[in-house]
């Protein structure tokens, strides 16, 4: 068991970056409160960077991802959450 427990605070910039790259939006903003989480962020589209995005659906190719539509360019991508 990985003590303390991972979250996705511990990505660096440069990690953030990669995840872009690859096509999949890095998370917004940390969680101060699991409440957070049922809420849907507002999120950047990795290809174009805009942010009017919609989430399509809670989880995406694994649970750790949201799956959203990008309004402005079209594309689909996938959403890192906040853990």
């Amino acid at each position: 068991m990985l003590s303390p427990p991972w979250t996705s605070d511990w990505l660096t910039p440069e990690g953030r970056e990669k995840l872009r790259a690859f096509g999949i939006a890095p998370p917004e903003e940390s969680v101060a409160s699991p409440r957070q989480l049922l809420a849907a962020p507002t999120v950047s589209c990795p290809r174009c960077g805009s942010r009017a995005s919609e989430r399509v659906s809670e989880f995406g190719s694994t649970p750790c991802k949201a799956h959203y539509r990008c309004s402005a360019c079209g594309e689909p991508f996938d959403y890192f959450k906040c853990i």
